[in-house]
């Protein structure tokens, strides 16, 4: 199962019992983050906007004076939750661009993927918790958490309204939300549609996609939870069956070439067309009121 090319396990492969498993490695490699190490995030699109939505909140809170109506106060921590953190390349990745001013905290419902997390945050001489939850209740009393990334993980879920309520009840008002979902087909993607007509699935991942849905879906179910979308792009890529038929005989460099392709295709045209899924930037929207009931913990 292991990849040799990356020493991972690989992306979407399937472990002992016919669980999906999710692994790759941090983006930044050495113990401090170069600027070389931030032009990498150009072949990194859904990270180059991820996690640059990320950093806008760590900037703001640590510039927040004294008091400001959002909150925040000088000299306090700044914590943000990885919710579907897999084995921890993210974490890693937020705990060497920020340091020890934010605490960063992962969660996944698969336990051999926190278990090799827990390993890869030791080699990297990082600290960060990671645990295994539930899928449902996260283990956080409310308005924990400054920001929330997650990617990859609201079309697996089965629940959607309480796993976004949950979301919502550990995030601060003001709160930033990182999200990247993958898409119901819609009615601009006219090749994904035309080709699912005739029996070829471009989704290689298709039987653990249970919860997909349109731009216009994702945001009403997003503004009911609570939170504001800010930005929202559509990630462009080609279809899979392409990317990995090359990718096979050109990795790395067409991998590189395909990803930046798909930066270029989301500032260009990623606020118009539904494909493979949406780039989230949100915030919790100040002075929401729980409509969740009182469930810290």
């Amino acid at each position: 199962m292991i990849n040799k090319r990356n020493k991972t396990l690989g992306w979407g492969v399937k472990g002992e019992g016919g669980v999906e498993i999710w692994d790759a490695e941090p983006v930044f490699r050495g113990e401090a983050v170069t600027w070389k190490d931030k032009l990498k995030l150009l072949f990194y699109p859904k990270k180059w906007f991820l996690y640059g939505h990320i950093k806008l909140k760590v900037k703001s809170k640590k510039a927040c004076p004294e008091r400001k109506p959002n909150g925040c106060k000088v000299g306090e921590t700044i914590r943000l939750l990885d919710v579907g953190c897999g084995t921890g390349a993210d974490v890693i990745d937020f705990k060497k661009m920020f340091g020890r001013k934010v605490e960063v905290v992962g969660v996944d419902v698969v336990a051999l993927e926190i278990d090799i997390a827990k390993e890869k945050i030791k080699q990297h001489g990082i600290w960060a918790e990671v645990m295994v939850y539930d899928g449902e209740n996260l283990p956080f009393p409310d308005h924990s958490f400054d920001a929330i990334y997650t990617s990859d993980v609201l079309g697996h879920v089965k629940n959607v309204d309480g796993w976004l309520a949950e979301l919502s009840r550990v995030l601060k008002p003001g709160g930033a939300l990182a999200m990247f979902s993958e898409s119901k087909l819609g009615k601009h993607a006219y090749i994904r549609n035309y080709l699912m007509r005739r029996g070829i699935n471009t989704d290689p991942h298709a039987e653990f996609h249970i919860s997909l849905y349109s731009k216009e879906e994702l945001q009403e179910k997003l503004r009911i939870a609570g939170f504001a979308v800010k930005r929202m792009f559509s990630f462009v890529n080609a279809p899979g069956f392409v990317s990995n038929w090359i990718n096979k005989r050109f990795h790395p460099y067409s991998t590189a070439v395909f990803e930046l392709y798909g930066l270029i295709g989301m500032l260009l045209v990623g606020k118009f067309i539904e494909t493979q899924g949406f780039v989230i930037l949100g915030e919790k929207r100040l002075g929401e009121v729980e409509r969740w009931g009182n469930r810290s913990r």
